[in-house]
């Protein structure tokens, strides 16, 4: 008798030996399990030849690069649009939802059957199933497949755009791309040059100078070229295979921040280029919810872990790290350059503030902004590989990685990329992120599931159901209440 069919007989006798409430608690959970043993027998075995080799380096390492993609290139520009009072609460309050909604989402993994120290590969989507079932299952597929993709599609962007602005800058010939066009329902196709010559000293400064500004239609540059042929041998990676450069990206992530305040303080300090309360705040919620998005890591990261590694440790410390980021790029970005455009990189790579910025931030774009591609493909491809009626992983790669890989430049030009932003921030992110692991977590809660084996609200003792239940309510409260916030500021 296996692992299974002994856990359905331990349920069985349960639920004999209850009445009431609890029998009708525990018949639902029964139910849930039932449609659940199929792919606990995968579990069973995928557990037992699973080789956890993620320790606290790499844990930390992955949750900060999961944390700091290319929507923090945008908050120099929001510090001077809504003030640094208003965007330094916001980024305080968002890091402690986000990190609640982590430990919540880590700990209702943690119940499902034998699953204590998260031994089955369960995916997102998958605990979604056991705890919502099939239909929640189908739906947050398809969110947690968006959210992931307007992710990666911004930072493959951002990364071609930097690349390409490398090329203007340090090559004699300066960037080239292939335009797409329709002119007098002519359909065109050229071979265009971009360099920074064309470009004047104040637009050099405002961040105006971007690669191909001044061109129309569809672009496929060679800074596209270049990310695709660096970066998609790793999107085909697991996750533990990716964990060194993970690493490598986390160590250059820390060195570059500081780099960046020594280089931001050299310049000299301007607070008439930001207020205290700022002037318009419609995005704010929206750029900011974008940034935390460590919970899609969490699943993924549960199963590949050590066990040794402390789950809330890891959680605070990249959450808090991540926040101090923020703020010290943001505000020392945002005082020191005048009227920051809405991607940084493209001031300081202009070489309008120095050599030694430009360099700064191209090692800032490849290894933070560029390795974030790679990882986001692993974990939407391990989302839909998890569980019952699960992609192969061809047809899981075909989704997770060739489609953004190879469709994203068509985002290249104009505003498309900040509008992605907006829109994934306010739509897929808030729901995957944020409102459907606390929901979950209910689910779990009014199942009559108790004991998980992550101590969520540590150093505080919550362990009735009523409290419980009660702190559950009032996150989610909160989060949607934040959320709602984004999605009205948009509109005003």
């Amino acid at each position: 008798m296996n692992e299974t069919s002994q856990l359905i007989l331990k349920t069985e006798s349960s639920i004999d030996n209850c009445d009431g409430s609890s029998k009708r608690h525990a018949l639902i959970s029964r139910h849930s399990f039932d449609s659940f043993q199929d792919s606990g027998r995968g579990f069973s075995v995928s557990g037992s030849q699973s080789m956890k080799k993620i320790g606290y380096i790499g844990s930390i390492s992955i949750a900060i690069n999961t944390l700091t993609g290319p929507a923090m290139l945008c908050l120099p520009a929001t510090f001077q649009r809504s003030g640094l009072i208003p965007t330094s609460v916001v980024i305080i309050f968002v890091c402690i939802l986000s990190a609640l909604c982590c430990l919540h989402m880590s700990n209702t993994i943690s119940q499902v059957p034998k699953n204590k120290n998260f031994g089955f590969d369960i995916g997102y989507s998958e605990c979604c199933r056991y705890f919502g079932g099939a239909n929640s299952h189908k739906i947050t597929q398809v969110l947690f497949f968006f959210c992931i993709t307007c992710l990666n599609i911004s930072s493959l962007v951002d990364t071609a755009e930097v690349i390409d602005t490398i090329f203007g800058h340090w090559v004699s010939t300066g960037s080239v791309a292939i335009n797409f066009q329709i002119d007098d329902n002519k359909f065109l196709v050229r071979l265009v040059n971009w360099d920074y010559s064309g470009c004047s000293e104040n637009m050099l400064k405002s961040g105006e100078c971007v690669p191909f500004f001044d061109e129309e239609g569809l672009l496929l540059t060679i800074g596209y070229g270049v990310t695709l042929l660096i970066f998609l041998p790793m999107a085909v990676m697991d996750l533990k295979e990716n964990t060194f450069s993970q690493v490598i990206s986390f160590l250059v992530l820390v060195a570059s921040s500081l780099v960046f305040v020594i280089l931001f303080l050299s310049e000299g300090i301007d607070w008439g280029n930001i207020s205290w309360w700022g002037t318009e705040w419609g995005s704010l919620f929206g750029v900011i919810l974008f940034n935390f998005t460590l919970v899609l890591a969490i699943p993924a990261w549960l199963y590949e872990k050590e066990e040794y590694v402390d789950i809330p440790a890891v959680v605070h410390t990249s959450s808090v790290l991540a926040s101090i980021i923020y703020l010290s790029i943001g505000i020392l970005g945002a005082i020191t350059i005048p009227h920051a455009s809405q991607n940084m990189l493209e001031s300081l790579m202009s070489g309008a503030f120095g050599t030694a910025f430009q360099l700064c931030a191209s090692v800032f774009a490849f290894f933070i902004v560029g390795l974030g591609c790679p990882l986001f493909c692993v974990l939407a491809r391990m989302n839909m590989m998890s569980g019952t009626n699960a992609l192969s992983r061809g047809s899981a790669n075909m989704l997770a990685v060739y489609l953004p890989f190879f469709s994203s430049w068509i985002f290249y030009q104009g505003d498309s990329v900040f509008d992605l932003l907006a829109l994934g921030g306010t739509i897929f992110t808030s729901l995957i992120v944020f409102i459907l692991p606390l929901f979950l977590t209910l689910c779990a809660l009014e199942k009559g599931y108790r004991a998980g084996s992550v101590d969520v609200y540590k150093p505080f003792h919550v362990t009735s159901d009523e409290a419980q239940n009660l702190a559950i309510r009032i996150i989610l409260v909160l989060c949607i209440s934040s959320i709602l916030v984004a999605i009205i500021g948009n509109f005003f």
